[in-house]
């Protein structure tokens, strides 16, 4: 318990998901000395229609529509949600009967709009513009630890704990995000943008936990959704067979259409959507002599065509710099101390699952609050709107968002 940064008395909202992590967490919490209730999050409506002709009385105005299956328009087939939130909160709802949390501890919160308007709208826009963006970061930045912990009494030693696999430290004389001791899921990567004040809130129980072992707890006692399997894809939105395809239901149709073209500009195919493809990716062009694959997307003159290259080897797909937006550093400043030891402990990821690697942090001279990384090693398949965090050790000090990178040697802008 102390571990955890708690007390007896402390008063701990769990947030829940209907999945075994979230379950867990509140069975190895209800056996400490605290005051517990328990909060679920429907984030996700797949019928959401937040048009300008929405009701007059919101304050906020959203551009995107959503039309239901009875709605006529271009006959286009919807991708619905496979998110069955009803039967996810049933599941939370099972668990707390199990583990005798009185039924008036438990309660759901609606916060799809905020969901629409502060991470899938802006998200939406990102990837007609040929990035990459990363929907589960900004959730938990702006939703799950934002809108949620708004939600929740200010009150002193009130926390919120989540099913997340990662630490936060509150031993020192503030939280440090740290990673979870389970390195495979570690997830202070989709946390990397969180506040001070949001970590000295919350509490990570699975931090020191692999995710078999929690299989294992969950079995053992019996957790009715011990057997659940793992939900994957977009923060709330889940899983995609055709992923393109459910984006373009929120897009905007370009002015002109894009091609796949090769470095002497040469169309060599039309392609429905920068959002389909990813920095890296293979292109699939008919009678070429070598694969080809997506070096840069958002070129040629109308900013809708996407260069490919031949060979997975090809310079242009290996980056060895990039240049953020603006850094959010978890403790509020550039940490010069930290990253100017040469002691090999700065890490970098811009991907959730793939094995950290050593670069250098400065900051970009040309644009005041953005970071400047370069990698010791190239790297590859590293894109625009991406998320590039940075560790020291095991200890997460930020991220930002990859405004631009340098290929073989080439600026990519």
């Amino acid at each position: 318990m102390e571990e955890l940064g708690l007390r007896e008395g402390d008063h701990v909202t769990v947030a829940m998901s209907g999945g075994v992590d979230s379950a867990t967490t509140l069975r190895i919490l209800s056996e400490f000395p605290i005051h517990i209730d328990v909060i679920f999050m429907r984030n996700w409506d797949p019928l959401l229609s937040e048009s300008s002709t929405s009701s007059s009385s919101s304050s906020t105005p959203f551009s995107l529509s959503y039309a239901g299956p009875s709605s006529s328009g271009s006959g286009k087939s919807l991708n619905l949600s496979p998110c069955q939130w009803e039967q996810d909160y049933t599941d939370v709802l099972r668990v707390t009967k199990q583990l005798g949390i009185p039924s008036e501890k438990v309660r759901l919160v609606d916060l799809s709009k905020e969901y629409w308007s502060r991470v899938f709208e802006p998200a939406v826009g990102v990837w007609e513009r040929g990035g990459t963006p990363n929907p589960d970061v900004d959730c938990n930045r702006e939703i799950k630890f934002g809108a949620l912990l708004d939600v929740l009494p200010r009150a002193d030693r009130h926390f919120l704990a989540t099913g997340h696999y990662g630490r936060v430290d509150h031993s020192g004389d503030f939280p440090r995000l740290c990673r979870a001791k389970d390195k495979a899921k570690d997830q202070t990567y989709y946390l990397s943008q969180m506040s001070e004040y949001q970590l000295s809130r919350t509490i990570l129980p699975l931090g020191r936990l692999t995710k078999p072992s929690v299989r294992r707890l969950a079995s053992h006692w019996a957790l009715p959704n011990h057997a659940k399997e793992e939900s994957m894809g977009v923060c709330f939105i889940g899983e995609r067979g055709k992923f393109g395809d459910f984006i373009s239901q929120y897009t905007s149709p370009p002015e002109s259409p894009g091609h796949l073209v090769n470095l002497s500009g040469k169309r060599l195919a039309p392609h429905k959507g920068l959002w389909y493809y990813t920095i890296g990716q293979r292109a699939k062009v008919a009678n070429q002599l070598q694969p080809l694959f997506v070096a840069k997307k958002g070129v040629g003159e109308n900013g809708q065509d996407i260069l490919v290259v031949p060979g997975q080897d090809h310079p242009l797909l290996s980056c060895d710099r990039l240049y953020t937006d603006s850094f959010h550093w978890i403790h509020g400043c550039y940490p010069t101390e930290i990253l100017n030891r040469n002691d090999d402990k700065v890490n970098i990821q811009v991907r959730h699952r793939m094995t950290p690697v050593r670069g250098t942090v400065s900051p970009d001279p040309t644009n005041v609050g953005a970071v400047i990384i370069d990698f010791e090693e190239p790297l590859s398949g590293v894109s625009p709107g991406q998320v590039a965090g940075v560790w020291y050790g095991d200890w997460c000090l930020g991220s930002g968002v990859i405004r631009d990178t340098r290929c073989g040697g080439a600026e990519m802008a």
